[in-house]
């Protein structure tokens, strides 16, 4: 199984153990938006689309930014909230931290060592769109689910903004 594969089946494991409804599409490699605008009205997906950056904090420090599709990282406060300047971290870094791909980065079910920084935002949506790591799946979870979800990862865990 490839490390995708692994953070595709954590991801799976853990909505499956913690009883969350959920609903996984399976469509054409999404890696930008208008793309995932389309699959999802092709499959009726209702909610936000998420939006993950993989910032690299200091030598050996990671962070995924896990916001909504159209926000804007304010640079200021990141640095204020994670004691130092973050930078977005390169491809290279993502794949090899993560097990992602570029332009597909999945806001769960990585390695405890990386810091969790959770827009506000994304609790108060409907329902929250991500992929579980391929590119062609998606999920679609119920916001209402999101808090238990968190609470479920060994990451530490920051609120932005």
């Amino acid at each position: 199984m490839t490390p995708l594969e692994r953070l595709c089946q954590r991801n799976l494991d853990l909505l499956q153990s913690l009883n969350i409804d959920h609903r996984l599409v399976e469509h054409e490699p999404v890696l930008d938006y208008p793309t995932a605008h389309a699959v999802r009205q092709r499959f009726g997906l209702r909610g936000v689309e998420s939006k993950s950056l993989f910032l690299r904090i200091a030598a050996q420090r990671y962070a995924m930014l896990v916001s909504l599709e159209g926000a804007r990282a304010d640079w200021t406060r990141l640095k204020h909230l994670l004691g130092s300047r973050p930078r977005v971290a390169s491809d290279a870094e993502l794949s090899e931290h993560t097990g992602c791909v570029p332009m597909c980065a999945c806001p769960f079910g990585h390695d405890p060592s990386i810091t969790l920084v959770i827009d506000r935002q994304v609790l108060g949506c409907d329902f929250l769109l991500y992929s579980p790591g391929p590119p062609g799946l998606t999920l679609e979870v119920p916001g209402s689910a999101l808090p238990r979800l968190l609470a479920a990862q060994p990451n530490a865990q920051l609120e932005y903004p």
